[in-house]
């Protein structure tokens, strides 16, 4: 399938991993300057120290990982619109995915004050969740689409 639409899908493909590969070289980047610092979080004589390596090593893991598998459904996508497929089943798993490392990610990215100063609250924005459920609902969505496509391969 070589439309224009799906150049145009390419490109904004590209794009996309592209941002999300900085993205992640980002989150790493301030991760080991996080790590690094001279009053870094590994010094920390508080009691719930469990929290702040949770908080640490979440936000450098999950928030990489969410990036890794929007690529990851991007070109599976990619690859599945070229071979004549709409809605590769194996992309609603990987959305459900996406929702998890997202709201653990942005979980961790929110509460990272709590490496630096002593009295912060632990914080669970209303944004994480909504977001969350978004990726949730379209996955629900996607997975429909799967179905009713299945369904329509096998009518034709």
């Amino acid at each position: 399938m070589k439309t224009k639409g799906f150049k145009t899908l390419t490109a904004i493909t590209a794009l996309a991993i592209f941002f999300c590969v900085v993205n992640a070289v980002w989150v790493c980047v301030l991760s080991h300057n996080v790590y690094t610092a001279e009053n870094n979080f590994l010094t920390f004589e508080k009691a719930p120290r469990f929290i702040f390596f949770a908080i640490f090593y979440g936000r450098l893991i999950f928030q990489p990982l969410y990036n890794t598998l929007l690529i990851t459904f991007l070109v599976k996508q990619l690859v599945a619109i070229k071979k004549g497929i709409l809605f590769p089943r194996i992309n609603v798993t990987i959305i459900y995915l996406i929702a998890a490392c997202y709201f653990i990610g942005n979980l961790c990215a929110d509460n990272t004050a709590l490496l630096y100063f002593e009295n912060n609250p632990l914080i669970i924005k209303d944004s994480t969740i909504i977001n969350t459920l978004l990726f949730v609902i379209f996955a629900i969505i996607y997975n429909i689409a799967v179905k009713v496509s299945e369904e329509n391969n096998l009518t034709i």
